[in-house]
């Protein structure tokens, strides 16, 4: 056994287990910090050196390159402060007070909805609050938006703002125009924006106890972070991104503070009560650093913010209290449990319908086949399995469980997670739909031999702790003949080296303390509780091993978005996904000629 001081083994220690296994031994990888032991067979081993070598090259070579780039981008920025007679001194007094603050950090929590009429509100006086004094007003009708949203769902609305909005006084919103700190918006001036604004929210949070603080947040602002630490009120901000918010402050210059910068975006991070993101990208951006999924709502605009903000705060109170579980006596399982009951996967896709309902889960279905990934109806085969048994593992909202039904299929779910099999089933009645909805573990299917024709799981295996074990159970219920279709994440992915490994691994340097199944539990999934369920990804070859008891074993790359590449890369699209995506589908045959399974396509 072998014990690792970082996320990934020294040369020597590669090169000792390279050894063991060649005599035939067996060498296992330990992470003391994780509490986490790994055996490494001779692909995992060729996997480890792949990442050494890698990373050594990324920090030998890429590291100096991006710091060239970010010196060259910032003495421009140099020269235009100090022509504008402002020349920045470091601020280790305000980094100081923000670490702190950082380790302090605890979310509020929201209190449930109250019935206030026909609807439900959220009691008490909202306060809205912006510090971003040096901005032109040019996102005002965005604020106001914002705002009607908030309004709809509180009993009243105070904007505390820089600047005088005439859209507010149309809608009856008191405002409260706080005087800027200086006339200049240099970077010294930004970053002591929060002692100026400090004493003034303090006094309006002190008189109107709002019962939530509602921040758009922006560079080196901090103050509606510590009031809710302080003053213990709910947090809730909406985040724009790092980069958005350096290119307001700045006009996108490379920043003199950018220590203080990320250290008071990750407080407000850290002490929300929920962060609204306006993509599925921005929410794995605030996973990857270590928030807890199931603060962050995905709004994409402003519309329908009230709503699903509302019902947000609903399902934090008690979305698990009915959701049974099983005793499975293995804590990675129970932390999946845990994670999918209280935050169902796919569901904040859903826009603005209410929750539940057929428009609901429709708007989850379009958003995955029209945006997220249109190829998966035809190369997840959905129209070939009519008159089929059809077996899913971990169908989620069941959202393409269904489509197998609609096209004539036999459906069976089977879930780990109650509160998925709950929707689900939900989703089959609203279509008039039928299936069998059963709640088990894969690792020990409840089915006997030769049950079914297809068994089909989509981003479920790679989160199992035994997934060869699952694997040979899919064997065992498959009619001889019949077929797996399944996708695991993808080692050799635009998305894991680019994103994962080069810059949450080597430029945030997490690769110094963590393993990277450990970066990919913080940034591809997060639990409801603070538990970080098991990530794997794989290469081909690994895959092909996991479903060596099958014939006509086939794999196919897919899923890589547009914005994801260099806007120069785009057009390289189709091929790069087939090359570079970050599934792996398998396609895999049990041995034998099954009537039913015969005639599916190939």
């Amino acid at each position: 056994m072998f014990e690792l001081a970082s996320g990934l083994p020294s040369e020597p220690q590669l090169r000792l287990i390279a050894q063991v296994l060649h005599t035939g031994g067996q060498a296992w990888v330990y992470w003391p910090a994780e509490e986490t032991i790994e055996r490494v067979d001779n692909e995992r081993w060729l996997s480890l050196r792949r990442h050494v070598k890698a990373v050594k090259w990324m920090k030998r070579i890429g590291l100096p390159i991006d710091r060239a780039v970010t010196t060259w981008h910032r003495a421009p920025t140099g020269l235009r402060w100090i022509y504008r007679g402002e020349f920045p001194v470091r601020r280790s007094d305000i980094l100081v007070k923000l670490t702190l603050l950082t380790l302090r950090a605890q979310p509020v929590p929201l209190d449930r909805p109250a019935c206030g009429g026909d609807v439900l509100r959220l009691a008490g006086v909202g306060l809205y609050l912006r510090t971003d004094y040096w901005a032109t007003g040019r996102d005002d009708e965005r604020m106001s938006r914002v705002v009607a949203e908030l309004a709809a769902i509180s009993e009243r609305v105070v904007c505390l703002t820089p600047r005088h909005d005439r859209l507010l006084d149309g809608m009856g919103v008191q405002q409260v125009v706080m005087d800027p700190p200086r006339l200049t918006a240099g970077e010294d001036a930004i970053v002591l924006a929060p002692t100026h604004y400090g004493p003034i929210v303090k006094a309006a949070c002190q008189t109107l106890r709002p019962a939530f603080l509602y921040e758009r947040i922006c560079a080196g602002q901090s103050v509606g972070a510590e009031l809710s630490q302080v003053l213990g009120i709910p947090y809730i901000v909406e985040y724009p991104g790092s980069d958005v918010m350096l290119r307001e402050a700045i006009d996108g210059m490379a920043p003199f503070y950018p220590e203080l910068y990320a250290r008071a975006e990750e407080l407000a991070l850290r002490q929300a009560t929920i962060i609204v993101a306006g993509s599925s990208n921005l929410e794995e951006h605030v996973t990857a650093r270590g928030v807890d999924a199931a603060r962050v709502l995905v709004v994409p605009g402003e519309a329908g913010l009230g709503v699903q903000l509302r019902t947000f705060v609903e399902g934090q109170a008690g979305a698990t209290r009915h959701a049974n579980s099983i005793e499975t006596g293995d804590s990675y399982k129970d932390q999946i449990q845990r994670q999918w009951n209280r935050n169902p996967v796919g569901s904040q896709h859903a826009g603005t319908s209410q929750p539940r309902t057929l428009e609901w889960f429709l708007e989850v279905e379009r958003h995955r086949y029209r945006v997220y990934a249109p190829w998966m109806p035809e190369t997840m085969e959905f129209a070939h399995h009519a008159g089929h048994e059809v077996l899913e593992i971990g169908g989620g909202l069941g959202t393409d469980l269904a489509q197998f039904a609609m096209h004539g299929a036999t459906v069976t779910d089977v879930d780990l997670a109650a509160g998925h099999l709950q929707l689900a089933e939900e989703n089959f009645r609203l279509r008039g739909l039928r299936g069998r909805f059963v709640h088990d573990d894969a690792e020990s299917l409840p089915f006997t031999d030769n049950s079914f024709d297809l068994v089909y799981s989509n981003g479920v295996l790679h989160h199992t702790p035994h997934t060869a074990r699952v694997v040979r159970e899919i064997h065992r219920v498959l009619r001889p003949g019949g077929r797996a279709i399944v996708m695991v994440y993808a080692e050799h992915s635009w998305h894991y080296w680019r994103k994962l490994v080069w810059l949450f691994g080597v430029k945030e340097g997490m690769l110094e303390r963590m393993s990277m199944g450990e970066i990919m539990s913080r940034s591809v999934e997060r639990s409801a509780n603070e538990a970080r369920p098991l990530v794997k990804a794989y290469t081909k070859s690994g895959a092909q091993a996991l479903f060596q008891a099958f014939d006509r074993v086939e794999i196919v790359q897919r899923q890589l978005l547009a914005e994801e590449l260099p806007s120069g890369l785009q057009w390289t699209l189709p091929l790069s996904e087939r090359m570079l995506g970050w599934n792996l589908i398998v396609k895999a045959t049990k041995p034998g000629d099954g009537r039913k399974a015969s005639d599916v396509r190939n």
